[in-house]
């Protein structure tokens, strides 16, 4: 299920950082141009959401709608106090259509393609992003996954079940997990639904993104800890399903498999399962 993260290192040497960031779309496929050469975000803190994130960095309205669209990967060096220091970011970009008038009314002009607003510069920068956050007390872990709806031609989902010993053991869950340092979210769900299921998928569109806080929880460092995880839901499908099977060994995962729409109110499920498949229904 990966390698889950304290607060803001994953090792000694690696700082993980996320942030949000809003784009408005003007059909079809397009951005209303930014303002600015960079696109504007912010940093998603321990325990927030991101969500709301992404619309205070965009000064939207609490409740204006949002469809998450793209997680992007940066991986770079910065300088901190202790010397030079390799930065992982994970940067969640939500969508919002243009309102104020039909989308015909906006200039071709004051939009570019929405793969070239995807790939602008975002703030904050690498830079901005080396401080860590505010003094805290206690232990932290967080915690970047991804999990994917993984499905066959047939309409069929894959789920893997959570071994003993496991938070949530003995239910059925998406397959996926923690995204190791250096990973890309699509390149992890890749490498976990093949640990937890023995398939190749290929990863689609971006579902949702969820978070989650609890408190008291056992960690490495301590059986009190709160953990924070974002979740990042995929697409996936399999166009050549075989029979599951779980190649990784002595791992979360105790057994897998295929089931129909009509298996799943039948079988206890996870609460990122739920979430996810919530999600999907949603789009």
């Amino acid at each position: 299920m990966g390698t889950p993260t304290s607060d803001d290192t994953t090792t000694p040497t690696t700082l993980r950082r996320a942030t949000a960031h809003t784009l408005t779309t003007a059909p079809p496929d397009r951005a209303v141009r930014p303002t600015t050469p960079h696109l504007p975000g912010a940093r998603i803190r321990f325990g927030d959401d991101p969500a709301a994130t992404a619309r205070t960095a965009a000064g939207l309205p609490p409740h204006t709608p949002l469809t998450a669209h793209h997680v992007r990967t940066e991986l770079t060096t910065v300088t901190t106090p202790d010397g030079p220091r390799p930065l992982h970011i994970d940067r969640i970009y939500y969508t919002t259509p243009a309102t104020g008038g039909p989308a015909a009314t906006i200039p071709l002009t004051a939009t570019i393609p929405l793969t070239a607003a995807l790939a602008l510069p975002a703030t904050p920068t690498a830079a901005d992003l080396v401080a860590d956050e505010l003094p805290h007390t206690g232990h932290r872990l967080r915690r970047f996954a991804a999990y994917g709806l993984v499905t066959d031609p047939t309409g069929r989902l894959l789920l893997s079940k959570i071994a003993p010993g496991y938070p949530a053991e003995g239910t059925w869950h998406l397959p996926g997990g923690g995204v190791d340092t250096g990973e890309t979210p699509q390149n992890a769900l890749t490498r976990e639904i093949y640990e937890e299921t023995g398939q190749h998928g290929t990863t689609g569109a971006l579902i949702g993104v969820d978070h989650h806080r609890r408190a008291g929880q056992i960690g490495p460092e301590s059986p009190d800890t709160d953990i924070y995880a974002l979740w990042v839901y995929f697409h996936v499908h399999i166009a050549d399903p075989d029979e599951p099977r779980v190649t990784e060994i002595n791992g979360s995962t105790i057994d897998c498999g295929w089931f129909t729409p009509d298996d799943l109110p039948h079988i206890p499920l996870s609460s990122t399962a739920r979430k996810g498949l919530t999600a999907l229904a949603a789009t």
